[in-house]
């Protein structure tokens, strides 16, 4: 039997594009991929959304169309998803968030991408000096003062993963940035976009994404 890796979207599967990026660094592996909002009716997200938060985190649903939920309201779901996959066989569960996403309880590894990222960023940078992209404006805050309290000197904007316009302006930002690396810093963000971000850029990218695939396949080793 193959092993299984588990992953759990803060927003709702199916996500092909996640499980092709998971299966690519190990290609051996079954990989699950389930949502926190899986099973929700649009009245229950809708209420998640409208509720208070001081660190909003991009979900995308089904449709495709995305919405902002706290990370606080988030937390309990993904942490009970990540639970039963590791009930049905996972031998290691990715929650698929590059943001400061608290520890999930759980009887297999749980991977946090957030928790990574800042661990090659500094191979990346001596001087520590990152561009960090979060996906949507009200998250730059937190994100601004994660970076700084793990020791960098960040320079933060946003863009949304699904929105072409948002690279554009983030990456001439970054164009002018006195940094050493861009961290595409949101789980949506693919290959395909860190490449055009880098040559609007011209600063060297990596995104959550590779860090947290390739983290999970150490895990099946």
């Amino acid at each position: 039997m193959p092993p299984v890796l588990g992953v759990v979207t803060i927003g709702q599967s199916p996500r092909p594009d996640l499980e092709r990026v998971f299966l690519a660094q190990a290609p051996e592996a079954r990989v699950r991929v389930v949502g926190a909002l899986d099973g929700l009716d649009t009245h229950e997200i809708a209420d998640l959304s409208r509720r208070a938060t001081e660190y909003p985190l991009l979900v995308r649903l089904v449709d495709g169309s995305t919405r902002e939920i706290g990370i606080e309201w988030l937390h309990p779901l993904v942490e009970r998803r990540a639970q039963e996959l590791a009930t049905e066989g996972a031998q290691a569960v990715v929650v698929a968030c590059a943001g400061d996403f608290p520890a999930c309880r759980c009887d297999v590894p749980v991977i946090l991408p957030g928790r990574l990222v800042p661990q090659e960023a500094a191979a990346r940078s001596e001087r520590k000096r990152v561009g960090i992209v979060t996906p949507v404006e009200r998250q730059a805050r937190a994100a601004g003062a994660k970076w700084l309290a793990d020791g960098f000197l960040p320079v933060v904007t946003w863009a949304s993963p699904v929105k072409h316009s948002e690279i554009v302006r983030a990456s001439d930002l970054m164009r002018g940035a006195d940094v050493d690396v861009v961290v595409l810093d949101c789980m949506g963000h693919d290959a395909t976009y860190a490449e055009e971000f880098a040559r609007r850029s011209g600063k060297p990218v990596f995104t959550a994404q590779e860090v947290a695939a390739q983290a999970a396949a150490r895990h099946l080793r």
